[in-house]
């Protein structure tokens, strides 16, 4: 399957300004390109890209905007598109147009050194294209968006479909490295240059990196250093595990490995620097080794809070009714309860669970406000139910 992206789901809404006027660069530039003989043709492209041989340094930005054919045109018209659009809306308009200029001078100074040292006999061959600027786009929209997800038309099933940008990175970094390879070994032609796809990547993602750290750009919680942060800190935490004194009591009579009594230590650790994100990572990898596994009733009330605060209602709702089988007396457990139901019927649409939670409160007091919303969630549960006889 091959995916043609359209967009992100990071995208927000803002309408770009210079995504489309780059577009309507690159088809006047083809355009133009097409006029004359082939000979002409040939000279237009030959000033304009950018190659070893002949090198002028404003030919490093030119040789973005042209293009070998419709096809190639088309395809990164998509591309920038798709990428462009998320891009400009978090650098600003002008901070948006010197990336792009940049990474595509990156991306052909990439092809051109990096292709003279590997292969001298192309030194002659102009590069053209906007792919090592979208190359970067795509470098630095996983730097700064590394968990999206981008959006397109599946071919040929010509049906929506969405795939993460970490997988596109890894495919177009494993797929140029594989043609360059094959390339520059003589055993193949594909013309394409994947020295200023791969360039292009790199320097997008170094840019994207280095405007995070920097502070130019506002951190959040999913860009790369973030990921990085934490998966360092998931090593040291694991590596000082050994060194912790406080143990994580095991489950009822659960037999527990040695790895497992280390993952609940790390965990144990994790929420004492109140890392409620690696916290709940960390508590999701135990239960995949040992289902049954509970915590501390104030690590496992966080935990689950995690697991809901981040959209993650299933694991939410597992945590919440291991809370409440294991801790029935603590103070925060009918409210708890009332969390689980909530869940239960109005995000997972199990209105029979619901139900099964809402009947520990059969019989008792409660004050208003608790008695008032065990009432509307039964009301929500019977609704869902005689919709599904419906």
């Amino acid at each position: 399957m091959f995916l043609i992206p359209t967009g992100t789901d990071r995208d927000d809404g803002r309408r770009p300004f210079f995504v489309p006027l780059i577009v309507a660069a690159c088809v006047a530039v083809f355009v133009i390109s097409l006029q004359g003989d082939g000979e002409a043709r040939w000279k237009f492209v030959d000033k304009y890209g950018v190659a070893y041989v002949g090198f002028e340094w404003w030919q490093l930005f030119t040789h973005q905007f042209l293009h070998g054919g419709w096809f190639h045109l088309i395809g990164n018209m998509f591309f920038l598109a798709a990428f462009g659009i998320v891009l400009e809306s978090r650098l600003g308009h002008l901070g948006f147009l010197a990336f792009y200029l940049l990474g595509g001078a990156l991306a052909g100074a990439a092809q051109v050194g990096i292709g003279h040292l590997i292969d001298p006999a192309h030194d002659m061959v102009p590069c053209v294209g906007a792919s090592g600027a979208i190359s970067a786009l795509m470098g630095a929209v996983f730097a700064l968006h590394p968990r999206a997800n981008i959006r397109g038309i599946a071919i040929p099933q010509f049906v929506r479909a969405q795939t993460s940008v970490q997988w596109m990175v890894g495919f177009a970094v494993a797929l140029d490295i594989a043609r360059t390879i094959v390339d520059r070994s003589g055993h193949g032609g594909s013309g394409i240059a994947t020295l200023a796809h791969l360039g292009g990547l790199g320097s997008g993602f170094a840019i994207g990196v280095l405007l995070l750290a920097t502070g130019i750009l506002k951190r959040n919680d999913f860009d790369a250093l973030y990921l990085f942060k934490q998966w360092r800190r998931r090593r040291e935490l694991r590596s000082a595990a050994s060194m912790v004194g406080a143990r994580v009591a095991a489950t009822a009579a659960a037999v527990e490995t040695p790895a497992q009594r280390t993952l609940r230590t790390t965990i144990a650790a994790a929420h004492r620097e109140r890392d409620y994100t690696l916290a709940a990572q960390l508590y999701a990898e135990l239960l995949a080794q040992l289902p049954s596994a509970t915590l501390p009733a104030e690590i496992q009330l966080d935990v689950a809070n995690e697991f809901a605060r981040t959209g993650r209602h299933a694991q939410a709702a597992a945590a919440y009714g291991r809370f409440v089988e294991r801790f029935r007396t603590h103070p925060a457990a009918d409210d708890v309860r009332l969390l689980l139901a909530a869940i239960q019927v109005r995000r997972l649409g199990d209105a029979r669970g619901a139900m099964t939670t809402l009947a520990a409160f059969d019989g008792r007091d409660l004050d208003d406000a608790r008695a008032q919303l065990v009432k509307s969630l039964r009301d929500e549960c019977e609704a869902s139910t005689r919709g599904a006889r419906a």
